[in-house]
């Protein structure tokens, strides 16, 4: 009886301390699996802010994409919904394609919160980190991409502001004939080169001078060069003068609306006959005035 006593117990010592040895390799196995999932989760949450930024640039590259359509696609005189209502472009195309390779990038979700699923093995941590580093190749694409958008949109802006200038600046006399242009001539009282500041228009004694846009009258006054003439203030920096003047019909300080009558042609001053002389300057630098209005 004490034989068999003394056997069953060692039986269940043994047992017992397979079972240990047992609950220590599956302690071990869950601490390991714990370790690895939380890696996972953690790759997890840095890609769920680094997708965060990509559709962020996503947003803001397909911003950009629709206002440079809206220069280069809308022909003259079309609204701004008509030039949004145009085909996608290329750029288009491309961001779509990105926002396709996000939502369908396995082991992420973007919106709400983040749910962990892994069983925290070596596959799925090497998902992870292939889907972080797909997402960073594409997050530089997409830099990449804004940047270059921006500056096409800042030099659509310049040239759609350029644009609208010229439409927006009325031929100041009803001739439209130009006796002299702007830049370097020869001097009709010297004979000699010099720089022509602005056109001259040739016209009859007498017919009326419009402003070309409306503004702030300047300075309307008499000089020997000159003769009698007009400057006036406008937005962005601009004046426009018109000088030899056989008329003033405002004063400094008026404000006119573009195509008002402000003088009438003459050849005051230092002039050979009845002409206007015609000057834009833009941040006090003279420029051509056929960068601002047309003779059609």
């Amino acid at each position: 009886m004490h034989y068999y006593a003394s056997r069953s117990i060692q039986e269940l010592e043994a047992e017992a301390a397979a079972l240990s040895s047992q609950n220590v390799r599956l302690e071990q196995a869950v601490a390991d699996k714990e370790k690895a999932l939380q890696v996972v989760q953690n790759e997890a949450l840095g890609l769920v802010g680094e997708a965060k930024e990509i559709k962020d640039q996503l947003k803001s590259a397909d911003s950009l994409q629709r206002e440079l359509q809206s220069f280069v696609s809308k022909p003259k005189g079309a609204s701004s919904s008509e030039a949004k209502s145009a085909s996608p472009s290329a750029i288009t195309i491309r961001i779509g394609a990105f926002h396709t390779v996000i939502e369908h990038t396995p082991a992420l979700q973007v919106e709400g919160e983040y749910i962990a699923s892994y069983g925290g093995n070596r596959e799925e941590v090497s998902a992870v980190r292939e889907t972080k580093d797909e997402l960073t190749e594409i997050g530089s694409m997409l830099e990449e991409m804004v940047r270059s958008l921006s500056g096409t949109v800042l030099e659509a802006k310049k040239a759609d502001t350029a644009r609208l200038q010229r439409e927006d600046f009325l031929w100041p006399t009803s001739s439209r004939m130009i006796s002299s242009s702007f830049g370097y001539r020869t001097d009709p009282f010297k004979g000699s080169p010099a720089f022509h500041a602005g056109i001259d228009i040739a016209a009859q004694e007498g017919d009326v001078v419009f402003a070309a846009q409306g503004g702030e009258v300047f300075a309307a006054e008499q000089s020997a060069a000159r003769g009698n003439y007009i400057v006036i203030d406008h937005a962005n920096g601009l004046q426009t003068l018109y000088m030899h003047l056989n008329s003033l019909d405002v004063s400094a300080g008026d404000n006119v609306a573009k195509g008002q009558k402000i003088g009438r042609v003459g050849s005051t001053g230092r002039s050979t006959a009845p002409h206007l002389h015609f000057q834009v300057v833009k941040q006090n630098k003279n420029v051509n005035p056929l960068s601002y209005v047309k003779q059609d």
